[in-house]
């Protein structure tokens, strides 16, 4: 594999992982905000555990719950 597809491939990662955690906020924003009715369906409380964990346990929970609460706002304004 040469330099510049490793660079790619990680390039890549980078981006989905990216793409997860930004994708925490509006999800949790739908079902808080009653958008999505009924309580969070077991798949999405378990594909979103590793941020969870981050939450619970890393220094990244204050910003976290801002992202959070910025997207929960946002959606109770529209």
């Amino acid at each position: 594999m040469s330099s510049s597809s490793r660079s790619g491939c990680l390039l890549t990662l980078l981006q989905l992982f990216a793409v997860y955690l930004l994708s925490h906020g509006p999800v949790m924003a739908l079902y808080s905000s009653q958008r999505i009715h009924g309580d969070v369906p077991a798949a999405v409380t378990t594909i979103y555990q590793p941020l969870t964990w981050l939450y619970e346990h890393t220094p990244l929970g204050t910003p976290m719950t801002a992202y959070d609460a910025w997207w929960k706002n946002l959606l109770k304004k529209s």
